[in-house]
């Protein structure tokens, strides 16, 4: 059975734009690490809890968001 070109195209398009998400979802996720590391190092005095597990759960959030 042979394919068409069309299916061949059609698969390296869909794997291409899979390939750009998950960049782009590795993008973000680096990104809310680096903010969550600068908030723990620049407010090491007054260490607000509640405030960074609002932050977890938001990256929770968008991890789950991502994967489905």
């Amino acid at each position: 059975m042979k394919l068409k070109g069309s299916y061949t195209v059609e698969a390296a398009v869909i794997i291409s734009f899979c390939f750009i998400l998950f960049g782009m979802a590795i993008g973000v996720a680096y990104e809310l690490f680096q903010i969550t590391l600068e908030y723990v190092k620049y407010k090491e005095g007054n260490f607000d809890a509640v405030n960074l597990f609002r932050l977890k759960e938001g990256l929770v959030g968008i991890y789950h968001a991502i994967k489905e």
